[in-house]
């Protein structure tokens, strides 16, 4: 069993940064910046929030790509967990464009196609 301490982020996708960047900077004061090497994703932080918006006018790109990232202790845990299940088809990946609270990531989809995440702070 994964053992999830909390949720780490979420991905959700827009159809304007530019319109999105301005919203959550006058309205909460996060920091928006473009992720390093792409104009169509957006990293949004404070000390304790952080999370992506991606721009994207395909509704099919809408649903597969938005998805929830749960921190977790272990990611070696994470993926005996789903071997264990019989889930072989997940990918790993570290991710360092934060200021604070950097991970590495494993990522698969549940049975109804949507995408989670585990996270393991470096």
């Amino acid at each position: 069993m994964i053992k999830a301490k909390s949720i780490d982020h979420v991905c959700l996708w827009v159809s304007s940064l530019d319109e999105a960047k301005k919203y959550y900077e006058d309205i909460f004061g996060f920091k928006c910046t473009y992720r390093e090497n792409n104009n169509k994703t957006l990293v949004i932080e404070s000390e304790s929030v952080h999370f992506f918006l991606c721009e994207s006018s395909d509704m099919n790109e809408f649903l597969n790509k938005q998805h929830i990232s749960f921190n977790v202790n272990s990611l070696g845990e994470v993926v005996d967990t789903l071997v264990s299940h019989e889930i072989t088809d997940y990918e790993l990946g570290e991710t360092d464009c934060f200021s604070e609270n950097n991970y590495k990531w494993c990522e698969w989809l549940d049975p109804s196609g949507i995408r989670l995440e585990c996270v393991e702070l470096i």
